[in-house]
């Protein structure tokens, strides 16, 4: 794992990269820059009480509420940029390290599509229960908020570097056998998404280290004579 990391890092500002990474911080920071403005927008509306101290109180609490919400607005914004960058980014990884077993499996289209739209509707549903425990429950609402997007992002990342080489349900069954290792990868990619700023990073490194993990897996798999 910590190779794995490691291998991940190093290639993440490397030349074949680079273009994947300038796409992605564009794309992702148009998103939140237009959410932003939308968001500004519409705090427009919010009437004002005609208190004089206390309408600038509401005001710098509706604005520091926009800037909370659109840095935990990265982690549905990550779940839509997955499956647009995930193959290009897998290419990359298994020509430089694993050029033996490079995926082959094409995705349809409408396969891409589904899983892109699980994972999104899957994390809205449980970060909209997850994001209150940060405040309500500080430290520990933390440390849930850590360990549910673990499980979250392990499970769709893998499934992400998984797609290349296994059906969706051969690559489900091969989570389930390795959960632990899928988990711990996973709390390194949410480690990284509570990170601001360097959380943008995070469609483009989450799907480098799991395709690590997920090799890792298969050749171990491999000299065990274990299958999907």
């Amino acid at each position: 794992m910590i190779s794995a990391f490691g291998k991940t890092l190093s290639q993440i500002f490397s030349r074949p990269f680079r273009s994947i990474l300038w796409r992605a911080l564009g794309m992702t920071l148009l998103l939140l820059v237009t959410l932003g403005a939308v968001g500004m927008w519409a705090t427009g509306f919010v009437p004002d009480l005609g208190i004089a101290w206390l309408d600038p109180i509401i005001d710098v609490l509706i604005d520091a509420a926009l800037i909370v919400g659109l840095i935990f607005l990265v982690i549905p914004v990550t779940a839509i940029f997955i499956p647009l960058f995930q193959d290009e980014v897998a290419q990359a990884v298994e020509e430089k390290h694993f050029a033996a077993t490079i995926g082959t499996r094409e995705q349809g289209i409408i396969e891409g599509v589904g899983l892109g739209a699980k994972a999104l509707v899957v994390l809205l549903a449980v970060n909209l229960v997850a994001l209150p425990l940060v405040f309500l429950l500080p430290g520990l609402g933390f440390v849930i908020f850590l360990v549910v997007n673990g499980f979250l992002l392990g499970r769709e990342f893998f499934e992400a570097a998984g797609i290349r080489h296994f059906t969706p349900a051969q690559i489900r069954d091969l989570r389930r056998k390795h959960s632990g290792r899928v988990f711990v990868a996973g709390l390194v990619v949410a480690a990284i998404l509570a990170i601001p700023v360097v959380n943008i990073l995070v469609p483009l490194f989450g799907t480098a280290f799991m395709v690590h993990v997920l090799q890792g897996i298969m050749a171990r798999d491999t000299q065990t004579g274990i299958t999907a």
